[in-house]
């Protein structure tokens, strides 16, 4: 048993059932093993949600397009889709977010697709920051709601209604917008 292995059965877990019913005890035992045998690979259940979300947003990066907006719509799409990809993947993150167990900061990302929409300034830094910090949470609570509404139309027994994700790019071009309407160069 290694971290990859207990990463990949948590995933599992997740898929089938949901973050509330992914415990280090449940964990253990479809594993076949002692709870206490995970701790020698993942010290806390915090640790495991930040192996859990760091699987999430493995391999997102800023993509390599020329305009500042066209890299943040983008990549809001990457993380909407990476996030509600896998049931409660956006609780994960956000979870391993508040206690600092992931090494993937989606606003830091955010923040980097910004790049070149305003000056140089310490004032522009820090509003691409709070901007990059924005469109994260926009996305992580957009992806809340398709999850919620994937639940609540499976207990239904009925599909989600389509078109959640026009939200999402609305919301992304208001942030967008907005922080072009800050650039002195204007």
């Amino acid at each position: 048993m290694n971290r990859e292995v207990i990463l990949t059965a948590a995933r599992g877990i997740l898929d089938d059932y949901g973050l509330a019913d992914l415990t280090m005890r449940r964990l253990a035992r479809s594993l076949d093993v002692v709870p206490g045998a995970l701790y020698w690979h993942i010290p806390s259940k915090q640790a495991l949600l930040g192996g859990v979300a760091d699987d999430i947003l493995a391999d997102v990066t800023v993509p390599d397009l020329p305009d500042w907006r066209d890299r943040a719509r983008d990549l809001c799409a990457t993380l909407h889709d990476r996030l509600t990809a896998v049931r409660d993947g956006a609780e994960v993150v956000t979870a391993a977010l508040a206690s600092g167990t992931t090494a993937h900061d989606p606003a830091a990302l955010l923040t980097e697709s910004l790049g070149g929409a305003l000056d140089d300034s310490p004032a522009a830094r820090d509003l691409l920051v709070t901007a990059g910090w924005a469109l994260s949470r926009l996305v992580l609570a957009a992806a809340t709601d398709a999850e919620a509404a994937r639940s609540a139309a499976a207990a239904a027994g009925t599909s989600p209604a389509p078109g959640g994700d026009g939200d999402l790019r609305t919301g992304v071009d208001l942030i967008l917008s907005g922080l072009s309407a800050r650039d002195p160069r204007r």
